[in-house]
């Protein structure tokens, strides 16, 4: 099996088919351009959850052409890592001086916690990618992780990451 780095176009979209009701997932190769279509079971959770428009996916090509989408047990992790809760605020405070977090506007969606879950999951693998092409130079310590950094922060800038 191959696999390919893809990015989602839209949210899943549930469609009815001559065998029920499927999720179907639009996505497009990062290296190719090439458009990629995953069908999923309707009741997919993962997907429901975890995929969004512009998020990144990892997609399995087999040895007969067909794509299926390679789930990523860290999503579920770092979904439930940035869980934001409404502050308890005690004693009113005055307008004046509230922050924009206290405002309710500042709260994110659920959709927006999904989005940012990919992105620190596909920056963390591209953190650590940085670091083994550092490891490959045999510099070690500070050296290591300054060339490591740069190459993160190189990589960002040209690829508008």
């Amino acid at each position: 099996m191959k696999l390919i780095e893809a990015i989602c176009t839209d949210n899943p979209r549930e469609v009815t088919t001559k065998y029920g009701q499927r999720l179907v997932i639009d996505a497009i190769d990062r290296a190719t351009g090439e458009k990629i279509t995953l069908w999923r079971p309707a009741n997919d959770d993962y997907s429901r959850q975890y995929i969004i428009k512009n998020s990144p996916i990892t997609v399995g090509i087999d040895s007969t052409g067909k794509y299926s989408l390679i789930e990523n047990p860290e999503m579920e992790t770092l979904g439930h890592a940035i869980q934001i809760t409404k502050p308890i605020n005690r004693r009113p405070i005055p307008e004046s001086s509230k922050k924009p977090s206290d405002c309710e506007h500042f709260f994110l969606s659920p959709n927006e916690k999904k989005e940012i879950a990919a992105y620190i999951a596909t920056m963390k693998d591209l953190y650590g990618y940085c670091l083994q092409q550092a490891d490959s130079l045999h510099v070690e310590g500070e050296d290591r992780r300054a060339i490591a950094t740069t190459l993160y922060l190189s990589a960002q800038k040209k690829f508008a990451l």
